[in-house]
């Protein structure tokens, strides 16, 4: 896929409220406050001075303001609401809305969690809460409190649209999908909910599916870019929708920022053109929309080339000792980490190697990191997720909340991958603190991989990936680590991507041999062929490298 995760989804129009469709605020109707015409006839007939109609009324203006993306004003009708009314709960509710609208999501969550105080049964505020949790980085938490809503409104849409967002979060791909596809059983025409689970699709490589979904919002008159977007990272042979013709209708969002949304189409549009054969065109798109995130970008690269320099020099003077195997640990599953440069091919290896008996895909997922960052907190030290920060007196802790994690996600599997590319930094330490750890190394020929690592818009970090020089330092560095690792750690073999697709039954005789596992004699899964993509951009690619 080149231009991979969603970037940050925009507010889509459902049944007049709008509502994310991918990792933002809870996608709930907003307030669930009875209609005017109800609440008059459920009260003494009222006037105009009458508080209770006075206050419910300004409430649903600024609704309406926020619908319209007219922020500025629903917040101060709903700041002047919480002023007079203290615990007025739908407006602190309302006004929740507004600041994760504006994506304060530290103020929404102070304001939802007030107005969950004030009625822990209200359902609709449990959903937004939980939404707020996980653009906040805490999915446990989010998780936890939409199982509330759901033990008062089990069977809502919305709450399952939530659901699948945390699974997607968690890269729990397979749960996103039924989440998403109990959500579609329930409200069929729920956008949000057909956007995750094409998402969902995408991720587990039911690529067919995936493009009848995001054409099917397209057909249906979805004006916004993320499905093109998506369709864009999908095999061309599956997208019949003319991506270039599509880019001329779309439009942005009422919260979107300007400036983001066109370097968003700029980078939709070179892939268009990019599959169009229109080279030349693609690649001027490609310089513009790059050097605008670049120029914001240098103090984090300079950031991420230090740590980067730091991990190398650490790597080539020190010894690793692996961790070994106790009594106690013989029955873990073996977790094999798929590595390489970001595009290097590490998704194509994962689904060839899931092709093995005993094999579960576990994606980018956070194990690690959660469990560094848990073992760090239950011991009282500020909280971090290097490896590099975990006192060793800590690995046999977090050796355990990491086991726990394993267990939940990997199940009955005798082997659960993980292809997080950030892992080549933590590779020893993981080696030393946790058993059963083995390697597979992905390289890809440096100037495919240099042109699809610029060619993607990721949906944060990886500053690098904005100016060609950035971007080869980066694969050069990584595959430095790589050649480290092999030299220090047993357990690691090394898979070049071009020779991986030309002969794949060999390279998953070597996973094989690796993981201990019997090779398979079932046809293996058909993965993507993108050798040599960079041929028709070398002269474009010599130039800025050179320059």
């Amino acid at each position: 896929m080149y231009l991979g995760e969603l970037r940050a989804v925009p507010f889509l129009q459902h049944n007049g409220n709008f509502c994310p469709c991918a990792g933002l605020a809870s996608p709930v109707r907003l307030n669930h406050l009875p209609d005017l015409g109800t609440l008059v006839s459920m009260s003494a007939p009222l006037t105009a001075s009458n508080v209770l109609q006075e206050s419910f009324i300004k409430l649903e203006q600024a609704e309406q303001f926020r619908k319209l993306g007219k922020l500025d004003r629903a917040r101060a009708i709903c700041e002047s609401l919480v002023r007079q009314f203290p615990d007025y709960m739908g407006a602190l509710h309302t006004l929740g809305l507004i600041y994760a609208d504006k994506n304060n999501y530290q103020r929404a969550f102070d304001l939802l969690a007030r107005a969950a105080m004030l009625n822990p049964r209200s359902w609709t505020t449990l959903t937004a809460l939980s939404g707020v949790c996980l653009r906040l980085g805490a999915p446990e938490m989010a998780a936890q409190t939409l199982e509330q809503a759901r033990a008062i409104k089990p069977q809502d849409a919305n709450i399952l649209v939530t659901l699948g967002e945390i699974y997607l979060e968690e890269r729990e791909y397979e749960l996103a999908r039924d989440a998403y596809h109990q959500a579609m059983a329930l409200e069929q025409n729920l956008t949000p909910a057909a956007f995750g689970f094409g998402t969902s699709c995408s991720q587990l490589g039911e690529y067919a599916k995936a493009a009848e979904v995001f054409e099917g919002l397209i057909k249906r008159g979805m004006p916004f870019l993320d499905p093109i977007m998506m369709l864009a990272g999908l095999p061309k042979s599956l997208v019949k929708i003319d991506l270039l013709s599509q880019l001329d209708k779309v439009v942005k969002s009422p919260n979107e920022d300007k400036t983001e949304f066109e370097n968003s189409v700029a980078f939709a549009r070179a892939v268009a053109l990019d599959r169009a054969d229109r080279y030349a065109e693609a690649w001027e798109h490609l310089v513009r929309a790059n050097q605008t995130l670049f120029l914001n970008m240098k103090e984090e690269l300079r950031e991420e080339a230090e740590t980067q320099r730091a991990s190398l020099a650490w790597l080539r003077v020190n010894s690793v000792r692996t961790a070994d195997t106790k009594r106690s640990d013989s029955g873990q599953p073996i977790s094999l980490f798929i590595l390489g440069p970001s595009r290097s091919g590490k998704t194509s290896m994962e689904q060839l190697v899931s092709a093995l008996q005993g094999v579960k895909r576990g994606y980018e997922n956070p194990n690690v990191e959660n469990a560094v960052r848990r073992a760090m907190q239950t011991a009282g030290l500020l909280t971090s997720n290097r490896f590099e920060n975990l006192p060793a007196q800590l690995y046999a802790l977090c050796r355990d909340i990491y086991f726990e994690e394993l267990a939940r996600r990997a199940g009955s599997a005798k082997v659960f991958t993980n292809t997080h590319p950030g892992r080549i930094i933590d590779a020893a330490y993981i080696a030393s603190a946790f058993p059963n750890v083995r390697f597979i190394c992905v390289r890809r020929e440096l100037e495919d991989n240099i042109l699809r690592i610029y060619m993607r818009k990721y949906k944060r970090g990886n500053a690098y990936a904005y100016d060609p020089k950035s971007t080869r330092d980066y694969v050069v560095w990584y595959n430095q680590m790589i050649d480290l690792l092999v030299e220090k750690l047993p357990n690691v073999r090394v898979m070049q991507y071009e020779d991986m697709i030309a002969e794949p039954a060999a390279a998953l005789r070597t996973v094989a041999e690796l993981c201990d596992l019997p090779m398979t004699d079932k046809p293996l899964p058909t993965v993507g062929d993108d050798r040599g993509c960079a041929e028709p951009y070398r002269e474009f690619m010599a130039a800025a490298l050179a320059g």
